[in-house]
C-alpha cells in the first residue's frame, strides 16, 4: 500500500499549494462553475459515480479476460500435496510419484510416509522414539529436482557417523511462516533433539505474500498460503488464514496492483521474517531442542542478530556453487547437494554427539525415576 499512499499524499499536496497560491483564481472557477452548494454536491456524487462505475467494469473485464491468473502450468508441489487449512498445502501421505525436472527432463522418484516427510522409499517410517533431527524450509531441504539419496538431507541420514536419525520436513514454495507452523505440528511427533532451518532469500517475499499467484501468475495451486503479522512488541501472530482456491474470492484489479508493487514497489521489510525465525528459535529451545539455521546463499548478506547459531553455506564454497544447479532451473544440484552435507557434518557433528550423550543422560534419569517410584 505505501506507493499508493505516498501518491495519494502527493496529489493531496500538489492540490493544497494550488489552492494557496492560486486562490482567488481557483475561488472565481468555483463560484462560476458551481453556482450553489446543490451543484457542488451534486457534481461531487457524479465523479464518484463514474469512478465507482469505472472500477466495477474494470474488474468486470478483468474477470472476462481471466487476468492477470492463466493456468499455465503446474508447479511441482501441486501434484504431489493437496490443501490444508493450516499449513496452505501439505504433502499427501504414503504417496509414490515420479517426475521430470530441468531441461534435461531427469526423471526422479519422491516417496512419502504417513506424515508426508519425503523418505528413502516405500514403506520407510521414522523411529519416533530415536534422537532426531528436523530438517525444515521449502524446496531445499526438501530435495526439489534430485533424489533422496543425491539431497544433503538424504546424505546425511546416510552417514554412519552422523548421531542423530534424519527428518526431513522440507515443503516446496513454503514461506518462513508456514515451516514454523509445521514444526509445531511435526515437532512432539519425535525425539527431537535438533531443529535445522533452510533460509533461501526469497522467503522474505513469500512471507508477505498471502495468494502464490502474485509471483507466479500462470501457475496452477491448490490454495492461499497462511500469513502472519508483527504485534507492536515484534512477535508474530496469524493475520490471515490458508483458504482453498475453491472457495477463494478476490479482485482482480487488486491483484493487479500486488503484482505491480512486488515489481516495482519498496523491498519487502525483514523484520516479519526475523521475528518468524526468532519464533521458531523460542519454540525449539523452550521443548529442548537446539535451533540451527542452515543458510544457503549467506552472499546476500540478511542482518542476523538474532542470537541464533547460523551455519553459511556460501561463504567459503568454492568457486562457481552458485552455478551448481539443476540444467534450466534454479534448484541446487548433486553435487551443491554433496557440498552442503559435507558442511553440515562438519559444522554439527560436535554438537550432535553432545546432544546424543544429554538425551541419553536425561533419559537414563528418568528410569531411575520410574524405577524409585
Amino acid at each position: 500500500m505505501r506507493p499508493l499512499v505516498y501518491g495519494f499524499q502527493a496529489l493531496l499536496g500538489a492540490l493544497a499549494l494550488a489552492i494557496v497560491f492560486k486562490a482567488k483564481r481557483v475561488n472565481s472557477w468555483s463560484h462560476k462553475t458551481f453556482p450553489t452548494k446543490k451543484d457542488l454536491a451534486a457534481a461531487a456524487a457524479m465523479v464518484f459515480v463514474s469512478l465507482g462505475l469505472s472500477v466495477l467494469a474494470a474488474e468486470g473485464l478483468a474477470r472476462l479476460l481471466h487476468v492477470p491468473f492463466r493456468v499455465k502450468y503446474a508447479p511441482s508441489e501441486t501434484a504431489l500435496a493437496r490443501f490444508d487449512p493450516e499449513l496452505g498445502w501439505s504433502y499427501i501421505p504414503n504417496q509414490s510419484v515420479t517426475q521430470e525436472f530441468g531441461t534435461d527432463h531427469r526423471k526422479v522418484p519422491m516417496y512419502f510416509d504417513d506424515l508426508g516427510c519425503r523418505v528413502r522409499r516405500p514403506g520407510d517410517r521414522a523411529d519416533r522414539s530415536a534422537p532426531s533431527a528436523l530438517f525444515i524450509g521449502g524446496s531445499y531441504p526438501f530435495g526439489h529436482g534430485v533424489t533422496y539419496d543425491e539431497s544433503f538431507v538424504g546424505r546425511l541420514a546416510s552417514m554412519k557417523d552422523f548421531p542423530l536419525q534424519v527428518v526431513n520436513l522440507g515443503v516446496q514454495a513454503y514461506g518462513t511462516d508456514q515451516s514454523l507452523l509445521l514444526l509445531k505440528r511435526q515437532f512432539g511427533k519425535f525425539n527431537t533433539k535438533l531443529v535445522v532451518y533452510t533460509f533461501t532469500s526469497g522467503e522474505v517475499t513469500r512471507n508477505e505474500i498471502y495468494d502464490r499467484r502474485v509471483q507466479q501468475p500462470y501457475g496452477l495451486f491448490v490454495g492461499t498460503k497462511p500469513t502472519f503479522a508483527l504485534r507492536p512488541d515484534g512477535s508474530v501472530y496469524l493475520a490471515r488464514p490458508a483458504v482453498d482456491f475453491k472457495h477463494y474470492s478476490y479482485w482482480h484489479l487488486w491483484a493487479m496492483y500486488q503484482m505491480f508493487e512486488l515489481k516495482y514497489g519498496p523491498k519487502p521489510d525483514i523484520r516479519l521474517t526475523r521475528a518468524l525465525i526468532k519464533a521458531m528459535k523460542d519454540f525449539s529451545e523452550s521443548h529442548g531442542a537446539k535451533f540451527v539455521v542452515l543458510d544457503w546463499y549467506d552472499d546476500q548478506g540478511f542482518p542476523w542478530g538474532l542470537n541464533v547459531d547460523v551455519i553459511r553455506v556460501t561463504s567459503n564454497a568454492p568457486p562457481g556453487f552458485d552455478d551448481w544447479t539443476i540444467p534450466g532451473e534454479a534448484h541446487p544440484n548433486a553435487r551443491a547437494h554433496l557440498y552442503v552435507a559435507e558442511l553440515l557434518d562438519k559444522e554439527l557433528k560436535g554438537l550432535t554427539s553432545q546432544l546424543v550423550k544429554t538425551g541419553a543422560a536425561a533419559s537414563g534419569l528418568e528410569r531411575k525415576k520410574a524405577i524409585k517410584q
